[in-house]
């Protein structure tokens, strides 16, 4: 059913055509979704992994079917990697500048009719915001050109896909091997593969958050590495999310999460320091260059898209904004409840995959996004956590979406329904999962050792608290 759903999004019309229509298919979509990770977790592991990735190969594929549905960042991307292919940094020039206009191909700068077609001004471009610079940190231009590189213009979106595409079998090549380092059910692996997230955002649309999605799981991957390089895996795992960060910055904050395992203060402080030095040195690397050449262009259109989504004066944060009687105090708050989720995550005692689930997740609950595809990396997370409950907040993000792009009169309403649903299952299941633990935990301690009790030929204790656990 997924697959089929694949196939109907991708080569149908976009959102403008089919509006509220292509949300019910994604729905439709989202249950199947949860079937299927229901189905894989009853089956024999060496059963549902290959058939879950086997499925998710085939949804990806065929999310190849048509031009992206839902959004049009890869124009802007096969855009950038067109203008460093000429030795022009990206920084450098907004799209309009007359220094680039000899660079404007027919694909992403059409016609009349073409534009008309589009739903759009008849001197359009299909490359969004040609007024300002670029946004996107070093690691992702890096990327774009690469991708132009190899295969230009002539397959326009389609190439866009297929790097997209690539980078998603990337991912479900490393998942086992990182659920495998924790010691996770491999079965989980379905909980990402199925999804309808990440094929829809990382191939039909060829969001390049698929890319930081990969480097993020990477990061778990070493972080959970055993023997004699395990005091480097910090360092080595904040380089792999410093290189997240370079693609798509959110990734940074997630070096908390990676300090979490060890139960010793001092211990604890070491790996944060190695992790987040490594993530603040691989950053720093990356940007170099680029601030030689621009200077302070390498910000780009960062601080303007920061204003564009209301985050500088506070209206984005729309949970906050029900409980705070002003914008100045919704900025506040948004702060503090950032703040606690850092000191949550570090007094907890969580390993790293479930520390930056919650941390991760919690932010965007906090931020409350318009884009939906910023939850690609949370579903990776999720996935290496074990924890589908996260799944809430990536599908919270769509409803909200769809009021903004089609200029609903209530979409503040909507958002605040879809995150506020969001949050009060996340809850929900925090409680319950607490209430559980705290339960298997009283019980473990009124276990014994037998042979104390019973003399030597008792059950052994150890084993019975494994299965109390």
């Amino acid at each position: 059913m997924g697959t089929v759903l694949s196939a109907a999004i991708a080569h149908g019309p976009p959102i403008l055509e089919r509006r509220w229509t292509l949300l019910g298919l994604l729905g439709l979509w989202g249950v199947s979704w949860v079937v299927g990770v229901m189905c894989a977790r009853r089956l024999a592991w060496r059963v549902a992994v290959p058939a879950a990735l086997v499925i998710g190969v085939a949804m990806r594929v065929v999310a190849l079917a048509g031009p992206p549905a839902i959004s049009d960042d890869l124009f802007r991307y096969a855009w950038d990697g067109r203008v460093q292919d000429t030795g022009v940094d990206p920084y450098r020039y907004p799209p309009s500048a007359p220094q680039l206009a000899h660079l404007r191909e027919p694909w992403l700068w059409p016609g009349p009719a073409e534009c008309a077609a589009l739903h759009r001004p008849p001197d359009c471009t299909l490359v969004n915001r040609p007024a300002v610079r670029t946004i996107y940190p070093p690691a992702a231009e890096g990327w774009f050109w690469l991708v132009y590189r190899l295969g230009g213009l002539g397959l326009r979106h389609r190439l866009w896909q297929l790097a997209g595409l690539a980078t998603e079998l990337a991912v479900l090549a490393v998942l086992p091997f990182a659920l495998r380092a924790w010691r996770r059910d491999l079965r989980w692996v379905a909980l990402y593969a199925l999804s309808p997230v990440a094929a829809v955002e990382v191939v039909n649309n060829g969001h390049v958050d698929g890319l930081a999605a990969l480097f993020v799981v990477v990061a778990l991957w070493v972080a959970g590495s055993s023997g004699r390089h395990r005091r480097a895996a910090s360092g080595w795992a904040g380089a792999a999310l410093g290189v997240a960060a370079l693609i798509k910055l959110y990734p940074a904050v997630l070096a908390a999460g990676l300090a979490n395992p060890s139960s010793q203060a001092r211990s604890r402080w070491v790996r944060l320091s190695q992790s987040a030095g490594a993530v603040g040195a691989t950053v720093a690397v990356g940007y170099l260059p680029h601030v030689l050449a621009v200077g302070t262009h390498v910000l780009g259109y960062l601080p303007g898209y920061l204003r564009e989504e209301r985050y500088v004066g506070g209206d984005r944060f729309l949970l906050l904004g029900t409980v705070a009687p002003c914008r100045g105090l919704t900025f506040v708050l948004a702060g503090l409840a950032a703040v606690g989720l850092l000191l949550l995550v570090w007094r907890g005692a969580a390993d790293p995959p479930k520390a930056m689930a919650l941390l991760f997740g919690g932010l965007l609950l906090v931020a409350t996004p318009v884009q939906p595809w910023y939850t690609v990396a949370l579903l990776a997370v999720a996935t290496v956590a074990g924890q589908p409950v996260w799944a809430v907040v990536a599908a919270a993000g769509y409803p909200y979406y769809w009021a903004v792009v089609l200029d609903h009169p209530r979409a503040v309403l909507i958002g605040r329904l879809s995150y506020g649903l969001a949050l009060v299952v996340v809850g929900v299941v925090v409680v319950v999962v607490w209430a559980g633990t705290g339960r298997r935990m009283s019980h473990a301690r009124g276990l014994r050792p037998a042979g104390l009790w019973r003399g030597s030929g008792g059950t052994d204790w150890e084993e019975r608290s494994c299965e109390c656990w």
